[in-house]
Protein backbone atom coordinates (compact mmCIF):
# COMPACT_ATOMS: atom_id res chain seq x y z
CA UNK A 1 0.00 0.00 0.00
CA UNK A 2 1.75 3.30 -0.93
CA UNK A 3 -0.40 5.15 -3.94
CA UNK A 4 -2.12 8.10 -2.17
CA UNK A 5 -4.76 10.92 -3.25
CA UNK A 6 -7.31 13.30 -1.09
CA UNK A 7 -10.94 13.29 -2.50
CA UNK A 8 -11.21 17.02 -3.27
CA UNK A 9 -15.18 16.60 -3.05
CA UNK A 10 -15.31 15.41 0.26
CA UNK A 11 -15.87 17.03 3.78
CA UNK A 12 -13.52 14.15 5.39
CA UNK A 13 -9.64 13.67 4.09
CA UNK A 14 -10.19 10.38 2.07
CA UNK A 15 -7.03 8.64 1.47
CA UNK A 16 -6.79 5.88 -1.39
CA UNK A 17 -4.62 3.12 -0.56
CA UNK A 18 -3.72 -0.03 -3.28
CA UNK A 19 -4.23 -3.43 -2.15
CA UNK A 20 -1.96 -6.25 -3.22
CA UNK A 21 -4.32 -6.74 -6.47
CA UNK A 22 -3.73 -3.23 -7.26
CA UNK A 23 -7.38 -1.80 -6.42
CA UNK A 24 -7.80 1.42 -4.50
CA UNK A 25 -9.01 1.04 -0.83
CA UNK A 26 -10.75 4.14 0.61
CA UNK A 27 -9.30 5.27 4.39
CA UNK A 28 -10.28 8.28 6.41
CA UNK A 29 -7.36 10.68 7.30
CA UNK A 30 -8.15 10.15 11.63
CA UNK A 31 -4.54 12.35 12.38
CA UNK A 32 -1.15 12.86 12.02
CA UNK A 33 1.00 12.62 14.54
CA UNK A 34 5.14 13.08 14.41
CA UNK A 35 7.33 10.62 16.61
CA UNK A 36 11.22 11.21 16.73
CA UNK A 37 12.14 12.26 12.80
CA UNK A 38 9.09 10.72 11.06
CA UNK A 39 5.40 11.85 10.69
CA UNK A 40 2.64 8.57 10.99
CA UNK A 41 -1.22 8.93 9.47
CA UNK A 42 -3.80 7.11 11.65
CA UNK A 43 -6.64 5.92 9.00
CA UNK A 44 -9.61 4.19 9.51
CA UNK A 45 -10.71 1.91 6.70
CA UNK A 46 -14.00 3.10 5.08
CA UNK A 47 -14.50 -0.62 3.48
CA UNK A 48 -13.63 -4.60 4.46
CA UNK A 49 -10.57 -5.36 3.14
CA UNK A 50 -8.07 -8.56 3.87
CA UNK A 51 -6.66 -7.83 7.20
CA UNK A 52 -8.23 -4.54 7.96
CA UNK A 53 -12.26 -4.72 8.42
CA UNK A 54 -14.92 -1.43 7.97
CA UNK A 55 -13.99 1.35 11.07
CA UNK A 56 -10.84 -0.30 11.89
CA UNK A 57 -7.44 1.80 11.75
CA UNK A 58 -4.05 1.54 10.74
CA UNK A 59 -0.67 3.69 11.61
CA UNK A 60 0.88 3.79 8.99
CA UNK A 61 4.53 6.14 8.37
CA UNK A 62 4.96 8.41 6.04
CA UNK A 63 8.23 8.54 3.75
CA UNK A 64 9.26 10.08 0.46
CA UNK A 65 10.25 8.43 -2.64
CA UNK A 66 12.83 9.51 -5.05
CA UNK A 67 10.47 12.02 -6.27
CA UNK A 68 10.18 13.65 -2.93
CA UNK A 69 5.99 12.39 -2.91
CA UNK A 70 5.15 10.93 0.25
CA UNK A 71 4.10 7.62 0.51
CA UNK A 72 3.23 5.67 3.01
CA UNK A 73 4.61 2.76 4.42
CA UNK A 74 4.11 -0.29 7.04
CA UNK A 75 5.52 -0.36 10.91
CA UNK A 76 7.48 -3.30 11.10
CA UNK A 77 9.04 -2.49 14.09
CA UNK A 78 6.60 -3.88 17.51
CA UNK A 79 8.40 -1.18 19.80
CA UNK A 80 8.00 1.88 17.32
CA UNK A 81 4.39 0.92 16.29
CA UNK A 82 3.28 0.71 19.98
CA UNK A 83 4.62 3.89 21.22
CA UNK A 84 3.15 5.77 17.85
CA UNK A 85 -0.43 3.97 18.71
CA UNK A 86 0.05 5.19 22.36
CA UNK A 87 0.18 8.70 21.09
CA UNK A 88 -2.21 8.33 19.08
CA UNK A 89 -4.71 7.10 22.09
CA UNK A 90 -3.30 10.04 24.32
CA UNK A 91 -4.25 12.65 21.29
CA UNK A 92 -7.71 10.40 21.13
CA UNK A 93 -8.17 11.20 24.62
CA UNK A 94 -7.05 15.00 24.79
CA UNK A 95 -9.77 15.75 22.48
CA UNK A 96 -12.20 13.90 24.06
CA UNK A 97 -11.03 16.35 26.97
CA UNK A 98 -11.56 19.35 25.37
CA UNK A 99 -14.97 17.98 23.84
CA UNK A 100 -16.25 17.42 27.51
CA UNK A 101 -15.29 20.77 28.82
CA UNK A 102 -15.69 22.76 25.42
CA UNK A 103 -20.03 22.22 26.76
CA UNK A 104 -19.72 22.66 30.03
Amino acid sequence: MADHKPEDNQEDFVVYLQDEDGNDVAFEHLMTVKYKDHEYILLESKQDIEGCMQGESIILRIEQDESGEDIYVTIEDEEEYQTVFDKCVEAIDDMDSGDETDGE
